[in-house]
């Protein structure tokens, strides 16, 4: 493992398998840990382009990815090194005091948008969560996207509830329906439209606990979810059948909340995984995210007097040191 000038975890492209950690299984999950492909694994690094792939814009965009200590952090950090045209520095949720990351928010202006990753767990759990929350209540200003975990803590800290999930579910896909907000844009919405997305949960935001604050986006089409063979082949899928053990598809009782957005504050979450390599249009989901971070920063110029990134002063920042003169407490 190596350092950059920041002092950050820096791993060989792609993240070597052997240092990844697998999730564990929510709590109300079966305390069993998941298996997913490493971010090196042939299938994840095909040369095939994905939905929305070449559509990302030419602006650089620096992200700072939190990482809760979860197994799919790079494969974010692949997409958001595709879609941003520079990696994004990565940091655990418990590496960096909130002071330090301020300096480099504000006072550096090191980073144009922040990405919270998925990881085991629950948002209610200070362990779990880290300095996670207190990006999301003081950051008001910078885009925040939520992955997962990271969406479950957009809405806490908002004060909605967390629940358990009708039933846990974990590497199964879900058809999408969403509002056609930005986040979504260029993406179909609704059964049959093909945008499938691959969930790893047993907890939820409880959407009727929603503030006035948070808005629902997306949300589950229907009580199914899928195999990613029966995704693949859908002329094998049976009539839906009720949730017995070891049955390939069940029926969980409702719709469930998979996406949020603040009303004032340039934040979303989605509770999918638009990083996995099953999951449709989620390289877009990326882009769209980048292209709200520009408009942001575009249209909101008077805040800190922040801007889009350019390749000039922001990677010599990175690439200098100079955040080294920032003592961590």
């Amino acid at each position: 493992m190596a350092t950059t000038p920041l002092g950050i975890r820096s791993y060989p492209y792609p993240y070597p398998w052997w240092l990844r950690r697998s999730s564990a299984a929510s709590p109300g999950g079966f305390g069993v840990r998941a298996v997913r492909f490493p971010s090196h694994h042939p299938r994840r690094l095909c040369s095939a382009p994905r939905e929305g792939a070449g559509e990302g814009g030419h602006e650089i965009v620096r992200t700072l990815l939190i990482d809760n200590y979860d197994s799919y952090t790079y494969n974010i950090f692949q997409e958001l090194t595709v879609v941003n045209r520079v990696a994004p520095v990565v940091i655990y949720n418990d590496e960096w005091t909130w002071e330090y990351i301020y300096d480099c928010l504000y006072e550096k202006k090191a980073f144009d948008n922040i990405v919270i990753s998925p990881g085991p767990g629950s948002p209610m759990c200070a362990d779990d969560i880290g300095v996670c929350l207190h990006i999301l209540r003081e950051c008001g200003d910078i885009p925040i996207l939520g992955v997962c975990l990271g969406h479950q803590a957009l809405g806490f800290v908002h004060g909605a509830k967390i629940a358990h999930a009708p039933e846990p579910v974990h590497g199964r896909l879900s058809e999408i329906e969403h509002t056609g907000h930005n986040l979504f844009k260029h993406i179909p919405s609704g059964r049959r439209s093909g945008f499938k997305v691959v969930r790893y949960h047993s907890l939820v935001i409880q959407v009727n606990s929603l503030p006035k604050e948070l808005v629902p986006i997306a949300w589950t089409t229907s009580d199914r979810t899928l195999s990613y063979l029966e995704a693949e082949h859908p002329c094998t899928i049976s009539s839906p059948l009720s949730i017995t053990n070891g049955s390939s598809s069940y029926e969980l009782t409702e719709r469930v909340l998979m996406g949020v957005m603040h009303t004032s504050r340039p934040h979303y979450g989605v509770q999918f995984h638009p990083e996995s390599i099953a999951t449709s249009f989620g390289r877009q989901i990326f882009q769209n995210f980048k292209k709200l971070t520009v408009e942001h920063g575009l249209h909101t110029p008077s805040l800190h007097h922040r801007k889009v990134s350019d390749i000039g002063d922001k990677l010599d920042l990175l690439t200098n040191g100079s955040l080294n003169s920032i003592k961590k407490s």
